[in-house]
């Protein structure tokens, strides 16, 4: 087992009550992955790019759809990931529907990419050709008290059973 890395420059804008509006939304703060992990289960899965179709259909929506499996099955929180800035990420999560006050589930943006690449080079895609710069590749994770219990990566934005919830829900 290796511990998922916790180094980074991670920003993110909570989901509350008086931000639940999409264009309500005040300025983002760091986020301590370290503190998050600590004894506890989380799922982490990465997209490269927020309101794209897969993201949005397929993938993320997935894990809202799973959100009490998960939480029965002992899964503490759940994190996406993305190279997207805070301000996307938290108007992403409401255009999704989430609203939570909780936070059990939490958009972080990993905005240069740096948690990401600590997993390997392949976990950050380039591109530049299609016009988005550099973004992270499709991948999840389920992570206890920061030791990784399941690492897949798609190695690219294509979406498959190695960043889906299902996988997840098996692995727990």
């Amino acid at each position: 087992m290796s511990t998922f890395p916790t180094e980074g420059n991670l920003k993110w804008v909570p989901i509350t009550k008086e931000n639940k509006d999409i264009l309500s939304c005040p300025f983002p703060t760091g986020f301590d992955l370290k503190k998050v992990l600590k004894d506890k289960t989380v799922a982490i899965t990465a997209i490269p790019i927020c309101f794209s179709p897969i993201c949005s259909g397929p993938h993320v929506p997935g894990f809202l759809k799973h959100l009490e499996d998960l939480k029965s099955k002992g899964v503490d929180k759940v994190i996406v990931l993305s190279a997207n800035d805070p301000f996307v990420m938290s108007a992403w999560g409401k255009a999704l529907g989430y609203t939570d006050d909780e936070n059990y589930f939490m958009f972080v943006s990993d905005i240069d990419g740096k948690l990401s690449a600590q997993l390997g080079e392949d976990f950050i895609l380039d591109m530049s050709a299609q016009g988005f710069g550099q973004r992270l590749s499709r991948y999840s994770a389920l992570v206890k008290d920061g030791e990784i219990i399941y690492l897949g990566n798609e190695k690219g934005p294509e979406f498959t059973e190695l960043s889906s919830v299902e996988t997840i829900l098996e692995k727990l």
